[in-house]
C-alpha cells in the first residue's frame, strides 16, 4: 500500500545590488566621501549569487618619476583567440578591464605619447580573480623602442578579493582523480574536507555540505532540494554532473570580498567549460578496470580475502574544438559515456543469524519464488551499476571589440542500482535495491560588453531542468523483514521511496553595471530568479515478521 503526497513550490526574487570599491589614501575629506557612498549603497539590498565565469586585469601606468600617466593606452590580446581588450588609463594612472576570458596565455601592450611601449607576454588568468600589474614607463629619449617582460604561470598579485582558490586546467591534468568526479579536485583545496561514510560529500570551510553552491557556466548546478550528499544535482547516483575532461576552471570561494557574490554558507563553486581557439584541438580517451587490475576484498580477512569475481567499469569519451571563423567565432563539444560495476562480495561464514547455511537462504528463495512468482534476486554477490552519458557544447562569437556573446548547454543522463550491502547481521538482495533515474539538462547565454573604457556590462541567462526518479529494482512486492534471531532477511521492494519523483526548473537572469571612476568602482545590478520545484512523494508498507 502506497500513501502518495504531492508538493509544488514556486520561488521567484529579485535582487537589486549597488556596490562600492575603492582603493584611495587615508585622507579626512576622501574618507568622507567614502562614509557618504557607503551609507548610500546600505540603502539597497545587497544580491546573493555566484555566477562568475570571467576573470580581469587591474594595476597603473606610470612613468620613471612616479607620476601617473593618463590616457595610456592598453591592449591585450587573448592569444589563443586573437580577442583583443582596449582600454585607458584614468586617474591616478589605474586601468581596469573586466569581462575578460579565462585561462590565457595573453598579452598587453601598454603605450603613451613620447614614451616606450612596454609588453607583458604569457600572462594567465585565473576564474573570478584580477590579474594585478603596475607598469613604469621610460621615455623615448632613454630607451630602446620596447620592453618585453615575460612571466609564465597563474600569478595573481594583491587581487584576491578574499579567500579562495583556483584550480586551473594545467593542474587538473595533474590532479590523480581515480573517480573523475569535480569533488576528486575541490577537496584538493586546503579547506576543504570529504566526509566519510558520504559518497562525495565535502564540507567546505567546517560547513555543513549540503551549504555549498555549485555552478557550471553561471548555471546553477546544485541539488536545490538538498537530498544529494554530494550537493550536486544527480548526486544520488554517485555521478559525476559534468564530464571532468569539459572543465577549463573551478573556483572555491568562502569569504568573497565582492557584495556581489554570495549565496552560499560553505563554498561558492564555480566551473567554466572549454571554449575553442584558432587551432582545431581535440583528444579521445578510454578508462577501463576489471577485477584484475583491482586489489582483493578489503572487507574480508587479509589473510583469506579473495579477488572481486569479473566485473567491467569503462569510460569513453572525446572532446573537439576550433574555429568556424577565425578570431571571430568558436565551437567546443564534449561527449562521454560511462558503463560502471561495482561488486560487492558478502563472505557468508560471518553472518550470525539462525540460518547458517547457503541452503537455507536458497530455500527462502524458491518458496518465495514458487508460491507468490516474486524473484528476489542475489544475494552473495550484489552488484552496484551506473550508467552514464554526457554532453557539452559550446559557441563563443567575439560580436565587435566591444561586444563578446557565448552560449553553452549540458545534457547529463545517469542512471545508477544500488543494492544493500549483506554484512554480518543482515542479508539483502539485489531486488530489493533502489534504481535512481537522473537527467539534467542546463543552458547558458552571456553578453560581456566594454561599452566605453569605463564602462562594462555583464548580462547572464541560464535555465536548467532536472529530473530526479526513483523505483524499485525487479518486479513490485512488498517489503518483507524476517527476523533471524541475531540477524535480519530482508527482500522485496524498497519501501522509503518506491514511486518518488522530483522535477525543478531554475531560471536565472543577471545583469551587472560596472563604472570605474578614479579610484573607485561602482556595480550596480539585478538579479532575478524563478524556482519551480514539483515532488511526488510514496511510501510502501513494511512487514516484519520471525522466522
Amino acid at each position: 500500500m502506497a500513501i502518495p503526497y504531492n508538493l509544488l513550490i514556486k520561488v521567484n526574487r529579485i535582487r537589486l545590488l549597488f556596490s562600492f570599491f575603492a582603493t584611495v589614501k587615508l585622507t579626512i575629506m576622501r574618507m568622507k566621501k567614502i562614509l557618504f557612498l557607503l551609507l548610500t549603497a546600505f540603502a539597497f539590498q545587497f544580491t546573493a549569487n555566484a555566477q562568475i565565469t570571467t576573470s580581469g586585469m587591474s594595476g597603473t601606468i606610470k612613468n620613471a618619476k612616479n607620476e601617473a600617466l593618463i590616457g595610456a593606452t592598453i591592449k591585450a590580446t587573448h592569444t589563443p583567440t586573437g580577442t583583443v581588450y582596449n582600454v585607458q588609463s584614468r586617474a591616478n594612472g589605474r586601468f581596469d578591464i573586466t569581462n575578460m576570458n579565462n585561462g590565457g596565455p595573453y598579452k598587453i601592450e601598454v603605450s603613451y605619447v613620447n614614451y616606450g611601449t612596454e609588453i607583458k607576454d604569457d600572462i594567465f588568468l585565473s576564474l573570478g580573480e584580477v590579474f594585478r600589474y603596475d607598469f613604469t614607463l621610460n621615455l623615448t629619449s632613454v630607451t630602446i623602442t620596447e620592453v618585453t617582460v615575460a612571466a609564465k604561470g597563474r600569478t595573481n598579485l594583491d587581487a584576491k578579493g578574499g579567500t579562495s582558490s583556483s584550480i586551473g586546467r594545467d593542474r587538473i591534468d595533474l590532479t590523480t582523480a581515480v573517480g573523475r568526479n569535480i569533488q576528486d579536485y575541490i577537496k584538493v583545496t586546503p579547506f576543504a574536507k570529504t566526509l566519510n561514510g558520504n559518497e562525495g560529500a565535502v564540507t567546505i570551510a567546517g560547513q555543513n555540505n549540503r551549504y555549498n553552491s555549485f555552478y557550471i557556466d553561471g548555471a546553477i548546478n546544485n541539488d536545490v532540494f538538498g537530498l544529494a550528499a554530494s550537493g550536486t544535482n544527480g548526486g544520488q547516483t554517485a555521478g559525476a554532473p559534468i564530464s571532468i575532461d569539459a572543465i577549463d576552471q573551478f573556483q572555491i570561494m568562502i569569504s568573497p570580498y565582492d557584495a556581489s557574490i554570495g549565496n552560499f554558507t560553505g563554498g561558492g563553486i564555480n566551473a567554466v567549460t572549454k571554449s575553442g581557439t584558432n587551432n582545431i584541438t581535440g583528444s579521445v580517451y578510454y578508462f577501463y578496470r576489471n577485477e584484475k587490475l583491482a586489489g582483493k576484498n578489503p572487507l574480508q580477512r587479509k589473510d583469506t580475502a579473495q579477488r572481486f569475481p569479473e566485473f567491467k567499469n569503462k569510460t569513453f569519451g572525446f572532446t573537439v574544438g576550433g574555429p568556424i571563423i577565425k578570431n571571430k567565432l568558436f565551437f567546443f563539444a564534449s561527449f562521454e559515456q560511462q558503463r560502471d560495476a561495482t561488486p560487492q562480495i558478502f563472505d557468508f561464514s560471518t553472518y550470525r543469524g539462525n540460518t547458517n547455511t547457503v541452503a537455507g537462504v536458497e530455500a527462502l528463495k524458491s518458496h518465495v519464488k514458487s508460491t507468490y512468482g516474486y524473484e528476489m534476486g542475489e544475494w552473495q554477490q550484489t552488484t552496484r551499476r551506473l550508467d552514464a552519458d554526457r554532453v557539452v557544447a559550446k559557441i563563443d562569437w567575439n560580436i565587435s571589440p566591444k561586444h563578446r556573446f557565448t552560449v553553452s548547454g549540458r545534457y547529463n543522463k545517469l542512471t545508477s542500482e544500488s543494492p544493500s550491502i549483506s554484512s554480518s547481521t543482515s542479508i539483502n538482495f539485489t531486488n530489493g535495491g533502489v534504481r535512481f533515474p537522473h537527467r539534467t539538462t542546463a543552458f547558458s547565454a552571456e553578453l560581456k560588453s566594454n561599452l566605453t573604457k569605463n564602462i562594462s556590462n555583464r548580462l547572464l541567462a541560464t535555465y536548467s531542468d532536472v529530473l530526479d526518479d526513483r523505483s524499485i529494482v525487479g518486479d513490485p512486492f512488498p517489503r518483507i523483514a524476517l527476523n533471524d534471531n541475531g540477524g535480519t532477511i530482508t527482500f522485496g521492494g524498497e519501501n522509503s521511496s518506491t514511486q518518488n519523483l522530483l522535477t525543478q526548473k531554475n531560471l536565472s537572469i543577471v545583469d551587472n553595471l560596472k563604472i570605474n571612476y578614479k579610484n573607485h568602482s561602482f556595480t550596480l545590478g539585478v538579479d532575478y530568479e524563478r524556482f519551480k520545484v514539483s515532488m511526488f512523494l510514496s511510501r510502501t508498507l513494511m512487514v516484519t515478521t520471525a522466522i
